[in-house]
């Protein structure tokens, strides 16, 4: 191995290192966000509305959603990468890792969009006078927002799994477990009255994705990002 091969798989090495944690990062910080805020599912009774969005904790509620805004933004960052490191040889690597860009971009957008700022003004107009029925559509809103985004992430799951396989960076049972959780969470979208139970499913995919990518850093991965050009989305 020349010595620029050992830069190469060193960067490699550390690349994968950083993918596996920011991975693990998102959930940790996603569930401790969670921690801080009430659950309102769609459809819920008018007394939880009230508890959750209008007598409850602002300041409490408004920590929770700043950190799975700082989630959201991590996993962007770590689904980027995962994507360039999955990325193999062809059109096809290169269609596989555009599409886990744009699901990645996409579902960031719907989490904030839907999510993270309906949640947040249901929680403020509650505070500040709101009819409990506004609080409770623009709550919804975020319910179907969530909802939504879990088959965006589905979509990941399908694209990262096939561009994992067919660049053999992750193990074969995990690509086939992911195209399983993909297609659940595509499939759970009409669960939303339930709150979207299946999204337990996307967060413990990543966190398995996270520490197979920790042990491929450890190990020292073979694999070196190809083409410094960025993955076109």
């Amino acid at each position: 191995m020349t010595s620029l091969d050992g830069r190469a798989a060193a960067v490699t090495r550390r690349l994968w290192l950083t993918a596996g944690w920011l991975m693990i990062a998102c959930v940790v910080v996603t569930f401790g966000g969670a921690v801080f805020q009430s659950q309102v599912t769609t459809g819920a009774k008018p007394s939880a509305v009230t508890s959750a969005l209008v007598t409850s904790s602002m300041a409490k509620a408004f920590t929770g959603g700043y950190l799975e805004l700082l989630a959201t933004l991590i996993f962007l960052v770590a689904a980027l990468l995962l994507a360039q490191l999955l990325r193999g040889h062809g059109e096809l690597g290169g269609w596989l890792a555009s599409c886990m860009s744009g699901a990645a971009v996409a579902y960031t957008a719907v989490t904030i969009a839907t999510g993270l700022a309906a949640g947040a003004a249901a929680l403020y107009e509650g505070h500040h006078g709101a009819a409990l029925t506004t609080v409770t559509t623009v709550n919804d809103i975020r319910g179907f927002g969530f909802a939504l985004s879990g088959g965006v992430a589905g979509l990941f799951v399908l694209a990262a799994s096939a561009a994992g396989q067919s660049s053999r960076a992750l193990p074969r049972g995990l690509a086939y477990a992911g195209y399983a959780i993909g297609l659940v969470c595509i499939a759970g979208v009409p669960a939303v009255r339930a709150g979207a139970p299946q999204t337990l499913l996307w967060y413990a995919w990543l966190v398995v994705v996270g520490v197979i990518a920790l042990r491929r850093a450890r190990r020292g991965a073979s694999v070196v990002v190809s083409s410094p050009a960025a993955v076109s989305v």
